[in-house]
């Protein structure tokens, strides 16, 4: 019998809540300390079925750019093979705009700790960002091993979620005019 603690194979070490001008742009933002683990060196493009699960689950995921910076990018960074960090960096911002919150910015870079990325990832409403960011940790990992998950019902419950926590538009409206 092993004294070893399990090591979760997609954790997060910290998660800050970034509110005004930051590293990563001047929009709200939530920095993600993301440990891959035994993940660190997984791509993509070599897990079978990962990728066609996460189109069947997101098929909105074609509308993101990625860094090749045309409809369908990221689907394309996919089949040539990504690491996971990025790939929870585009599931959190999905299932975000998903929920109601239009949000786009998000980037995922290595740090010099071996499997340890730095994730920054838009959020309108921390609580709906945080709970995004949970459900993208859930439905990778469910990509990974080839489990069901049932997106549909995980949506309209982050949906509700941005429904009872954010401003309305003609709220949010007055709000950003008087921000500016």
């Amino acid at each position: 019998m092993s004294d070893s603690i399990p090591v979760e194979p997609l954790s997060f070490r910290k998660v800050l809540a970034l509110r005004g001008p930051n590293i990563w742009t001047n929009i709200t933002v939530l920095e993600v300390w993301v440990e891959l683990a035994d993940l660190q060196h997984a791509s993509t493009h070599e897990m079978d079925g990962f990728n066609d699960r996460l189109k069947a689950w997101l098929p909105t995921l074609v509308n993101h750019r990625g860094s090749i910076g045309e409809r369908g990018g990221f689907l394309e960074q996919l089949r040539r093979g990504s690491n996971l960090a990025h790939v929870l960096e585009h599931v959190a911002l999905e299932l975000q705009f998903l929920a109601g919150n239009d949000v786009r910015f998000g980037r995922a870079v290595p740090t010099d700790e071996p499997g340890l990325y730095r994730v920054a990832i838009e959020y309108m409403e921390e609580t709906v960002g945080r709970s995004a960011l949970e459900l993208a940790k859930r439905l990778v990992l469910a990509a990974v091993a080839g489990e069901e998950f049932n997106v549909q019902d995980e949506v309209a419950a982050l949906r509700e979620l941005a429904q009872d926590v954010c401003l309305g538009p003609s709220t949010r409206s007055i709000v950003d005019a008087a921000k500016r």
